[in-house]
């Protein structure tokens, strides 16, 4: 998933002058990015969702204790690449093509933002 996110790194800074460091306010700039990759579809989109999702999840990792492991989606029978943090798992790539196929209503900030927010109050001492 690490290189597929150094690509992702590599493509917005050529494709689209944007500098993705994984830092949270990276990603701003990858939902700038992929509001010019949409609308995608069939191979352009598998690739896409990888691209960019390894890159979103690798912001997780990145800022949050992670780990990239495969997993069976709830109330699927397929495999993914999810990332485990702090027991619980996120599935960075659907995120991503539910925005590359949904749009903007479906903003990696946001959700960056309050997944972040709940990571550190489960964190947090009681």
């Amino acid at each position: 998933m690490g290189a597929f996110a150094e690509e992702a790194v590599r493509q917005a800074a050529v494709s689209h002058g944007m500098m993705l460091d994984f830092s949270p306010e990276s990603v701003g700039r990858l939902e700038t990015v992929l509001a010019a990759e949409s609308p995608v579809a069939g191979s352009e989109l598998e690739w896409a969702t990888k691209l960019w999702g390894s890159y979103f999840g690798e912001v997780f990792r990145h800022n949050h204790p992670a780990d990239w492991v495969m997993s069976v989606y709830p109330g699927s029978t397929m495999q993914m690449p999810a990332l485990d943090v702090q027991g619980s798992q996120l599935y960075p790539l659907l995120k991503v093509q539910r925005r590359l196929t949904m749009g903007p209503a479906e903003d990696l900030s946001t959700f960056y933002h309050k997944v972040s927010e709940a990571l550190r109050a489960r964190s947090k001492p009681n």
